[in-house]
């Protein structure tokens, strides 16, 4: 009877981080940890609740009080990866997925926060290895499948991409996040109409995200061939190793200095006219004031 009760606890404080009612799932949390003080999913619990919250120096500190009462609780691991993982703290994030992948080697999350990493650091062949671990795990989770489907793009894989793209979609259709990810491969692909409609659908499934109604206006801005064609060299230039696209830009500014400042100028141009014209067409206005 003690152990339905105090699972049912558990699990209001679960359903109220579902719904986002943060400071009732924190009093909620509270109240367990302090019935059952030696129960580290209480305290891994509440660092969750403060990762969603994006306070990550309290969602670090209770997955260390849960690590305290059980070195291998999975929940405080999978706190604490991402929370280092979403705090782009890279070096602790992967020492964290390191660890974790030596005591839970089959939870394909971890692969997942590595590939994200590598991504991130633009080692994109490690990437793929890293998705490709997570996807032997759990095949059929759309959104590896869409995160695939962007490395593809980015490795050139073009097929692939598009073959992994439509089934990430069959696997969740109505995910925003998914559609992001998908967005963005399909415009690494030089497919802007289906990134516009990918994004489109993510800010129609989530309509107060930053990141996607920044992706969407940014996606707009390529419908114009002007500013397409001043996004060409970065294009070059992240198909290069790092040192590689640094030497290249050294070059080209001693070389052709005039050109590279030219060419500068007008960017912003292109860059700066578009965005308003892109404001207008949106907003009914051309200066939008960002909300947090």
């Amino acid at each position: 009877m003690n152990e339905s009760l105090q699972y049912s606890q558990f699990e209001r404080v679960a359903q109220l981080l579902e719904w986002n009612r943060y400071q009732d799932s924190i009093k909620e949390a509270e109240t367990y940890i302090q019935m059952y003080p030696d129960d580290p999913d209480g305290y891994a619990l509440m660092g969750k609740i403060f990762l969603e919250m994006d306070e990550y120096k309290k969602a670090l500190h209770w997955t260390e009080e849960a690590l305290k009462k059980d070195p291998e609780n999975p929940l405080a691991w999978e706190v604490r990866a991402g929370t280092l993982y979403t705090q782009q703290n890279w070096k602790a994030a992967r020492k964290t997925i390191g660890e974790a992948i030596s005591l839970f080697p089959e939870n394909s999350y971890y692969y997942f926060l590595d590939g994200n990493i590598y991504n991130q650091q633009g080692k994109f062949q490690k990437a793929e290895q890293s998705f490709e671990h997570a996807l032997r795990l759990e095949p059929h989770n759309a959104l590896y499948l869409a995160n695939y489907s962007y490395v593809q793009s980015l490795l050139g894989n073009k097929q692939l991409s598009i073959e992994t793209e439509m089934h990430s979609l069959e696997a969740d259709p109505e995910n925003p996040l998914i559609f992001l990810y998908l967005a963005w491969a399909a415009d690494q692909r030089g497919e802007n109409e289906k990134a516009l409609d990918f994004l489109e659908n993510a800010v129609r499934l989530d309509p107060d995200n930053p990141q996607t109604r920044s992706e969407y206006l940014e996606v707009l801005q390529k419908q114009y061939k002007t500013y397409r064609f001043f996004l060409l060299p970065s294009k070059l230039f992240s198909k290069l190793k790092p040192w590689a696209a640094i030497l290249l830009w050294i070059f080209l500014w001693i070389v052709f200095r005039p050109l590279v400042l030219l060419f500068i100028i007008l960017y912003a141009a292109a860059h700066w006219g578009t965005k308003l014209i892109v404001n207008y067409k949106v907003f009914g206005t051309v200066f939008v004031k960002n909300k947090k």
